[in-house]
């Protein structure tokens, strides 16, 4: 009997306990730092030395938040294709810096950002049932970006559009052959199909001739970046990259053909330019895009962990990947 007196009186603290906790409060100040939503300035406050915005003003911005009560989780996902809402102006904010611009309430609802878990045992607060979430959160969206600027007493989204195209070759073919080209044609499906998230993605067939010693093989695009990210873009200019790699099991198959390449390269290992290795380039690798003739405007080699990367760089620039229907990289 008294095992289970003691049980009660413990579940009781228990109970008690939570209660306490999410009743907890904290105050939320005013700050000189601006957030801006890709370019666009939204409400924003510090708390404990962090910059947060209400969630739900995040909708006004392109991003679309979906509330499962059964998990007591909120959903945020940004949607470029988004009507955009917001008409926030700083300028017309009467707030005093340091003040305090509300309280918040500890809350049990968490936040996931494209499906990443943003709190990770931490307390989630809420004002009169509206999250708060600190703004460097939203660098989990796809192909964002949140930079902070020092001077400028500013910190910024960005999202930056984005594609790729990683084609499904078939490293288990012989490597025995000591190879000095490679051909990587590609031709659009006909329809997109559903990758392993039940999203519609585009999908290219491929042909090619010594394409599996090119390890990782890709080709991508993306939109300027405001910082460095080199899983995006090499060259971050806004132009379509090729990359590949020569795994060290490989260079003895290759060494033609990395001589080929080294000899071509337009940015040495010293970083320079050698600008009178473009006309050669272009003589050595021919692309084509649509059937037109893409020029080259720069390759660069890096080593790796587990060999050497090529960096291709085309004058091109295609936003959108619809736009793309056939590609062929000839290089001998």
């Amino acid at each position: 009997m008294k095992k289970l007196v003691r049980f009660l009186i413990l579940l009781c603290c228990i109970v008690v306990t939570s209660h306490i906790s999410y009743a907890e409060t904290k105050k939320v100040i005013y700050s000189d730092i601006t957030a801006y939503i890709n370019g666009l300035p939204i409400p924003s406050y510090n708390f404990y030395g962090g910059t947060v915005v209400i969630a739900e003003e995040l909708e006004k911005y392109g991003f679309e938040l979906n509330y499962v009560n059964e998990e007591r989780c909120l959903y945020i996902d940004y949607n470029p294709s988004k009507e955009i809402t917001a008409d926030y102006d700083p300028q017309k904010d009467n707030k005093k810096i340091g003040s305090v611009a509300f309280t918040v309430q500890a809350t049990d609802i968490y936040t996931r950002v494209n499906g990443f878990n943003t709190t990770y045992g931490a307390t989630s607060y809420s004002i009169d049932g509206q999250l708060i979430i600190n703004i460097n959160e939203l660098n989990r969206c796809k192909s964002s970006y949140v930079t902070w600027y020092q001077e400028e007493r500013k910190i910024c989204f960005d999202y930056v559009p984005y594609w790729e195209i990683i084609p499904d070759i078939d490293y288990q073919k012989e490597k025995t052959e000591n190879i000095s080209n490679f051909i990587v044609e590609l031709t659009k499906r006909e329809q997109k199909e559903l990758d392993e998230n039940g999203k519609e993605q585009q999908y290219f067939n491929l042909k090619g001739e010594n394409e599996q010693y090119l390890s990782g093989f890709r080709m991508i695009w993306c939109g300027k970046t405001p910082v460095r990210d080199l899983s995006r873009n090499w060259f971050e200019n806004g132009k379509i990259t090729i990359d590949f790699s020569i795994r060290e099991d490989d260079i003895f198959h290759t060494e033609p053909l990395m001589q080929l390449l080294n000899s071509i390269l337009t940015i040495n290992s010293e970083g320079n330019i050698v600008t009178e290795n473009i006309a050669a380039a272009n003589e050595h690798i021919k692309v084509s895009i649509n059937e037109e003739s893409v020029p080259i405007s720069a390759i660069e080699l890096r080593p790796n962990s587990n060999g050497y990367t090529y960096y291709i760089e085309l004058d091109k620039e295609i936003k959108n990947l619809d736009e793309m229907q056939t590609i062929k990289i000839e290089c001998k």
